[in-house]
C-alpha cells in the first residue's frame, strides 16, 4: 500500500528569495512497502516491434490507458506512420471498455488530430465545438483541455474568459496539470482572478493528485514530478530531488526512469557520483532491455573502471543490445569487438560475423559499411572482392560519406574507358574536396591526371592540382643518418623543431629520426624513455627505426643490431618489416644459407598476401624452387590474379600471353599505382618488355613529367628508353641524357661518355668528351673523385690532353685525400712522389701513403710496405713491411701474398 495522504506527504515549503519566478518547494517521495507494480516502459525499437503489425481490433494491450500511452510514443516517433493505426485502435476502446465515455473517445481524436498536424481536419469535423457543447462537470481533465483549446483558439473560436473559467473549474476539481498551469501563471506575472491558493499549496495539491493511487501508470505520473525539478520550470530547479523521485519510480519498475538515474550519476554534473547507485540502476534498466543501458553497462564492464574487467561479460552486454532494434546497439558491439581484434586476433572471427550482419542490415551506418568492404577486399582479395566491395562502399555514398567516395575511385578509374567515365569520377573526388573539406584526395586529384586519365598526362590539369595539393601538403622531413649525426654534433634549431614537430605529430619517419638524434647526441635517460614510449603508440616505428640502423651500419656488428630490430618488428606485427629484412638478408654482400632460409620463411607469407615485393625476392631466398620469376609467377598466378598489388602486377606483365588479361592487368596497375616517378618508370620498363609500344609511349611520358628538374630521374628514364627504343629514338634518348646531364646527373655523364669517348664509336667526340669528363668532376663528391678521375686517365690522349687544361687532377686528388677518401691519399702520394723535387716531398708523399694505408686502401699498404722496405721517405724497417703486406694479403690482395713469398724466399736464401 501507499503509505501516504496529503496530510502526511513530506512536505516542505522553504521560501527563498533569490528565485521569485518559481516555487521553493521540496516535495520528497513517498516511503513505499511494494513490489515493482508499474507497466514496463518500453525502448523506442520495442514499443515499435510491440506494435508492428498489429491488428487493431485485436490490440498486444487491454487497458487503454497503457495504449494511449504506447500510441503517444509512437506518434512522436513517427506521426505518418502511425496515424492510421492509432485512429483504427482508438476506434475501438468502447469494445475494450465499455464505460469508455463519449468525451474521451472525442478527446482521443482531438488529440491525435493535433499531435500528428491534421487541423484541417480537426477544423472541419468541428470536434472542439462538439466536446465543447458537452457536459463535461464531472470530467475535470477534458475541463483543462477544452480550456486550452478555447485560450489559444485551437479548432474553435478563441475564448479566453471561457477557458479561464474552466482552468479555474478544472484546478479546483483536483486536475494536476490545471492546477500547475495556473501555478505557472503567477510565476510569470499574470495570475487569473479566482484562484488565491498560495503557489506551495498549489503545487502540493498537484503533485500529490499526480501520486495518486498505486497503479500501473503510477510511474508516468510520478516521473512528471521528477521532470518538474529537472526543469525548473514551475517548481526551482533541484536535480538531487528529481534523482530521488526517479529512483522511487525505478524502485516501482520503471527502466527508463532507472536509466535516468543511472545516466545522472555517470555524468555527474548535478549530483554527486555514486558508483553503487549508479551499478544498481544501470543494471536494473539492462536487464529491463533498455539496449542504451546496455551499452553503458557493457562499457563499464569493458573498461574494467568500476567493475572487475570482464571482456566476455561485455561481449554478452553488447550482444543483447545489437539483438535489439536500437540501430546504435550493433554497431556499438561492432567498436567493441574491433578493437579487441585490433589487441587479440582471436577475437576477429566474431569481430568479422558482427560487422557482417550489421552491414547487412538497411539501417547500417557508412563507417560500417567502409569496414566491411575492407574486410571484404582483405579476404577475398583486391581484385577478387571488388564488386563486392563497391557495393558495400556506394552504399555508403547514399548516405553522404565521402571517404567512400575516395575509396571506390580506384575501381572506378580501372573501368573508366573514355574522358566521360574518367571525368565522372573526377567530378566525384573533386566533390570530396569541395563539400568534405577533405585535402588527401587532392593529390589523387592531381595522381589522376598524370597517370590515369585516358590521354595522360594531362598537364595543364596536373599542373593546377599539383599546386593545390603542395599548398596543403607538410613535407615530410628526411634526413640520413650522416646528416643526423652531423645534426647531433653541430645543432641547428630550425631544422630540429622541423623533425621534432613531425614527430609530435605522429609522423612515423620522424619519430625513427628524432629517436636517432638523441642517441646520437647522448640524451638523458629520461629522454629517451618518454620517446621509446611515446613511439610503441604508433605501429611502424620499430621498422623505420630499424632501417635507419641499416643505413647507418657500418661493422658487422652494426649490421646485425638493425636486423634485429627488425625481427622485433616482425614480431609486433608491423607490415612492412618482414619484407624489409628479407630484403637486408639477401643482400649480395651477406646472403649465406642461413639468411636465404630465414628471408624464405618471411616471403612465403608476403608471397601468399600478394606482395609482389616478396615474390621478386623469391628466385635469391630459394633459387632451386624459383629459378626465374616465370617461375614465381607459375605459382602464384592465381593469387596474383586475385590480390596482387601494384609490384606483383608488375611482375605478371611481361610473363602474360593473353591480350585480354594483360590490358586487364595494365588497367588494374594504372588505378593502383601511386603515381610516384619510380612507379611510371617501372610500368614503363614492365610494359616495354611486353612489346607494347603505345603503353610503353604512354608511361615514358607520365615519368617525364614526373621527372621534370630531377637530373637522376632523367638519366633512369634514358636508361628505360633506350632498353626499348629504335635508331630512331636516339635523339630523344641523347636529350634526356643532355638534361640530366645538366642538372649534375653523374649517370648521365657516364652514359654520355660510353657514348662519344670510345675511339671505336662512330660518334667519338674528343671535345665533347673532354667537357663530360669537367662536368663529371665538376659534379663529384670528393668520395667520388677517385673514381671519376681514374676513368679520366683511362680514356684517350686527345681526350685526356683537352681535359687536363680544365682540371687540376693533383688538387682534386687532395680534396678528396683530406676529406678521408684512402684511395685519393694514395693517388695523391703518388702524384707527389713522381713529381718530388726535395726530400721534403718525398716524406709529404710517404706520410700520405701511410694515411691510406691506415684508412684500410690495400694498394697504399703495398706502396708503403716498399717505402719501409727501401727507406723511401721513412726509416727503414723490414718487419713492418711484412706486417703491412699481410694485412693487404688478408684484405685478399694477390700482389701482396706474392710479395709476401718473395720476402719469405729471401730471407731464406740469405740465412
Amino acid at each position: 500500500m501507499l503509505r501516504t495522504t496529503l496530510a502526511t506527504l513530506m512536505v516542505l515549503a522553504l521560501p527563498l528569495a533569490a528565485r521569485a519566478a518559481t516555487v521553493d518547494l521540496v516535495f520528497e517521495p513517498p516511503v513505499l512497502d511494494s513490489a515493482p507494480i508499474c507497466d514496463r516502459n518500453l525502448s523506442d525499437e520495442a514499443l515499435v516491434a510491440k506494435w508492428e503489425g498489429a491488428d487493431p481490433a485485436a490490440p498486444p494491450e487491454t487497458d487503454t490507458g497503457l495504449i494511449k500511452r504506447d500510441l503517444r510514443r509512437l506518434i512522436e516517433l513517427d506521426s505518418r506512420r502511425w496515424f492510421e493505426v492509432a485512429s483504427a485502435v482508438q476506434a475501438g476502446f468502447r469494445t475494450l471498455d465499455p464505460e469508455y465515455s463519449d468525451a474521451n473517445m472525442l478527446i482521443d481524436r482531438i488529440e491525435l488530430l493535433l499531435a500528428t498536424g491534421h487541423l484541417a481536419e480537426l477544423q472541419q469535423e468541428g470536434l472542439v465545438e462538439k466536446l465543447a457543447a458537452m457536459d463535461l462537470s464531472q470530467t475535470p481533465r477534458a475541463q483543462h483541455l477544452l480550456a486550452g483549446y478555447l485560450m489559444r483558439g485551437v479548432g474553435i473560436e478563441r475564448d479566453m474568459e471561457r477557458g479561464e473559467a474552466l482552468l479555474l473549474t478544472a484546478a479546483f476539481g483536483g486536475n494536476a496539470d490545471a492546477i500547475l498551469d495556473l501555478v505557472e501563471r503567477e510565476n510569470q506575472g499574470g495570475p487569473i482572478e479566482g484562484w488565491d491558493v498560495p503557489p506551495e499549496l498549489g503545487v502540493t495539491m498537484a503533485f500529490g493528485a499526480l501520486l495518486g493511487k498505486l497503479d500501473p501508470l503510477i510511474c508516468d505520473r510520478v516521473n512528471r514530478i521528477a521532470r518538474e525539478y529537472m526543469n525548473g520550470n514551475i517548481v526551482t530547479r533541484d536535480p538531487i530531488l528529481a534523482e530521488r523521485w526517479f529512483r522511487f519510480s525505478a524502485d516501482l519498475g520503471d527502466a527508463i526512469s532507472a536509466w535516468r538515474v543511472a545516466e545522472m550519476h555517470l555524468r555527474a554534473e548535478d549530483i554527486a557520483k555514486d558508483n553503487d547507485v549508479l551499478l544498481h540502476y544501470l543494471t536494473a534498466a539492462s536487464d529491463a532491455g533498455l539496449p542504451y543501458a546496455q551499452v553503458a553497462l557493457a562499457r563499464v564492464e569493458a573498461d574494467g573502471a568500476l567493475v572487475p574487467r570482464d571482456l566476455e561479460a561485455a561481449d554478452a552486454t553488447y550482444a543483447a543490445a545489437a539483438a535489439s532494434d536500437w540501430a546504435p546497439g550493433a554497431a556499438s558491439h561492432v567498436l567493441f569487438l574491433q578493437a579487441q581484434s585490433r589487441r587479440d586476433p582471436q577475437w576477429t572471427p566474431r569481430y568479422i560475423e558482427a560487422l557482417s550482419d550489421l552491414a547487412a542490415s538497411p539501417k547500417a551506418p557508412a563507417w560500417a559499411l567502409i569496414a566491411m568492404a575492407e574486410e571484404v577486399l582483405k579476404q577475398k582479395g583486391r581484385w577478387a572482392g571488388e564488386a563486392e566491395a563497391e557495393e558495400l562502399l556506394d552504399r555508403a555514398i547514399a548516405l553522404g560519406e565521402y571517404a567512400a567516395m575516395e575509396r571506390t575511385a580506384p575501381m572506378r578509374f580501372r573501368a573508366a574507358r573514355t574522358p566521360a567515365d574518367f571525368y565522372k569520377v573526377m567530378d566525384q573526388l573533386i566533390q570530396v574536396v569541395v563539400s568534405g573539406g577533405e585535402v588527401d584526395p587532392l593529390l589523387e586529384l592531381s595522381n589522376a591526371f598524370i597517370c590515369r586519365a585516358p590521354d595522360a598526362p594531362q598537364v595543364a590539369e596536373a599542373d593546377y592540382w599539383v599546386r593545390a595539393a603542395d599548398s596543403t601538403a607538410t613535407i615530410a622531413v628526411d634526413f640520413t643518418p650522416e646528416e643526423l649525426a652531423a645534426l647531433a654534433a653541430t645543432p641547428d634549431p630550425i631544422a630540429e623543431a622541423e623533425v621534432q614537430t613531425q614527430a609530435l605529430n605522429g609522423r612515423i619517419s620522424a619519430i625513427a629520426q628524432y629517436m636517432y638524434l638523441l642517441e646520437k647526441r647522448g640524451a638523458p635517460a629520461g629522454t629517451l624513455a618518454f620517446w621509446t614510449d611515446y613511439a610503441t603508440r604508433f605501429p611502424g616505428v620499430t621498422t623505420a627505426r630499424a632501417s635507419l640502423a641499416l643505413k647507418a651500419a657500418r661493422s658487422p656488428a652494426a649490421r646485425e643490431a638493425a636486423l634485429d630490430l627488425f625481427r622485433q618488428a616482425v614480431r609486433q606485427g608491423e607490415t612492412s618489416a618482414s619484407g624489409q629484412l628479407a630484403e637486408a638478408l639477401l643482400d649480395e654482400g651477406y646472403i649465406n644459407a642461413d639468411a636465404q632460409a630465414e628471408a624464405l620463411e618471411l616471403l612465403l607469407p608476403l608471397a601468399e598476401r600478394g606482395i609482389g615485393d616478396a615474390m621478386a625476392l623469391l628466385p635469391l631466398a630459394d633459387p632451386e624452387t624459383f629459378p626465374n620469376l616465370a617461375a614465381v609467377h607459375d605459382r602464384y598466378g592465381e593469387t596474383i590474379d586475385s590480390r596482387g598489388d601494384f609490384d606483383a602486377l608488375l611482375l605478371a606483365l611481361p610473363l602474360l600471353k593473353d591480350k585480354a588479361v594483360f590490358d586487364d592487368y595494365q588497367r588494374r596497375a594504372t588505378a593502383i599505382t601511386g603515381c610516384t616517378f619510380d612507379e611510371a618508370l617501372r610500368l614503363a620498363d614492365a610494359v616495354g618488355r611486353s612489346g607494347d609500344r603505345a603503353l610503353l609511349e604512354r608511361w615514358l611520358g607520365i615519368a617525364e613529367y614526373l621527372a621534370r628538374g630531377k637530373g637522376a630521374a632523367l638519366a633512369d628514364l634514358a636508361d628505360v628508353f633506350s632498353r626499348y627504343g629504335t635508331d630512331a629514338d636516339e635523339p630523344r634518348i641523347l636529350a634526356f641524357y643532355e638534361a640530366a646531364r645538366s642538372d649534375g646527373s653523374r649517370v648521365a655523364i657516364h652514359r654520355l661518355l660510353n657514348i662519344y669517348s670510345h675511339r671505336s664509336s662512330p660518334q667519338y667526340d674528343p671535345g665533347i668528351s673532354a667537357g663530360l669528363f669537367v662536368d663529371l668532376v665538376r659534379f663529384s663528391a670528393p668520395e667520388e673523385l677517385p673514381a671519376a678521375l681514374g676513368r679520366l686517365r683511362n680514356a684517350t690522349p686527345e681526350i685526356r690532353a683537352i681535359a687536363y687544361r680544365s682540371i687540376d687532377e693533383a688538387a682534386l686528388y687532395l680534396t678528396a685525400a683530406e676529406s678521408g677518401n684512402a684511395v685519393a691519399m694514395r693517388e695523391y702520394a703518388l702524384i707527389l712522389r713522381k713529381s718530388a723535387a726535395t726530400p721534403a716531398e718525398v716524406l709529404d708523399s710517404t706520410e700520405w701513403l701511410r694515411r691510406a694505408a691506415e684508412a684500410g686502401e690495400p694498394a697504399a699498404m703495398i706502396d708503403y710496405a716498399d717505402a719501409l722496405v727501401f727507406g723511401i721517405g721513412v726509416t727503414p724497417s723490414r718487419e713492418e713491411a711484412v706486417a703491412w703486406l699481410q694485412k693487404a694479403a688478408d684484405l685478399g690482395n694477390t700482389d701482396a701474398a706474392q710479395r709476401l713469398r718473395t720476402l719469405e724466399l729471401t730471407t731464406e736464401v740469405g740465412q
